[in-house]
């Protein structure tokens, strides 16, 4: 029978939900002291991997460095989704009425169409970006910072994809999910804990 300890983060001392690997406080990798049984291979590679992590030297990207890269990319994206929407725009304004389109509704589906190129655009952007060689947007890339999974392994197209959504959970949260990159530990956002992330300097 599994015995269930008091489980608290080493580092700040908040309570870690039960099964979590890292604090959701300060994002330090958590041990384990709870006394479940593992198969010999399963603990060596997750030695293994733990000292990977360790003794990488990883520098970490810093809130303000991240803030910048993602307002580049924020540009970006936006300027893109804005020609795109520009052409619509001009089309439906020249051959619109030969379709029966009025004026109006017109405007309305180009308001749609810039929402939809904008959120569709801006994760296929940030999804095929970083988990590209580059392992970084354009704007990372200008920073000199790229993202990479807690193993240092490359992040894969899945893992970017829920990256990139879970960003919502960071705005939602009066932007404090964003703010959590400037004091946890291994400078994690909130975004990145679930995907086990970690955006760090280039050398």
């Amino acid at each position: 029978m599994e015995t269930v300890l008091d489980e608290v983060c080493a580092s700040c001392g908040s309570d870690r939900l039960a099964d979590g690997r890292f604090c959701l406080f300060c994002g330090d990798l958590l041990s384990d002291p709870s006394p479940r049984k593992s198969s010999p291979s399963r603990a060596a590679g997750s030695l293994r991997q733990h000292s990977a992590i360790v003794s990488s030297d990883i520098e970490y990207a810093g809130f303000w460095r991240r803030f910048w890269a993602g307002s580049i990319d924020l540009a970006i994206e936006a300027t893109g989704a804005l020609v795109l929407t520009y052409a619509i725009d001009l089309i439906l304004r020249t051959f619109g009425r030969g379709f029966g389109i009025d004026p109006w509704d017109s405007k309305v589906f180009t308001g749609v169409a810039f929402i939809l190129i904008l959120a569709v655009g801006s994760w296929l952007y940030c999804a095929f970006a970083e988990s590209s060689a580059w392992q970084a947007t354009i704007g990372k890339r200008l920073l000199g910072v790229r993202v990479i999974s807690a193993d240092g392994s490359p992040t894969s197209f899945g893992q970017a994809t829920v990256r990139h959504f879970m960003k919502f959970l960071s705005l939602f949260c009066l932007m404090i999910g964003f703010m959590m990159s400037g004091w946890t530990k291994r400078r994690q956002a909130l975004h990145d804990m679930p995907c086990d992330c970690l955006v760090v300097r280039t050398r």
